[in-house]
């Protein structure tokens, strides 16, 4: 087990908008996670990053069924290019 650490990653601030019901429980959480000795500031960053991560996994799985449908359409269109009225030219 090695001693040396590795420099935490430099955070940054964001704003999001949510429902005033929602900030609201988000601040009692805080409070409450605080009392017990959590970190509900790191939870909601791994949950952030969780939720990046599977966005992310499924706009590329989105974008690979969008290209290989439209290779599919283009080859369509290739393929047809002789025809006429459903009829060779």
């Amino acid at each position: 087990m090695g001693l040396l650490k590795r420099k935490e990653e430099k955070s940054e601030t964001i704003a999001v908008r949510v429902p005033a019901s929602l900030k609201g429980e988000l601040e009692e959480l805080r409070k409450q996670a605080d009392a017990a000795g959590f970190d509900l500031t790191a939870t909601v960053i791994e949950a952030l990053t969780r939720l990046t991560r599977q966005v992310r996994s499924e706009l590329v799985g989105l974008a690979g069924k969008s290209s290989r449908t439209r290779r599919a359409v283009d080859g369509n269109e290739e393929a047809g290019a002789g025809l006429a009225n459903g009829r060779a030219a």
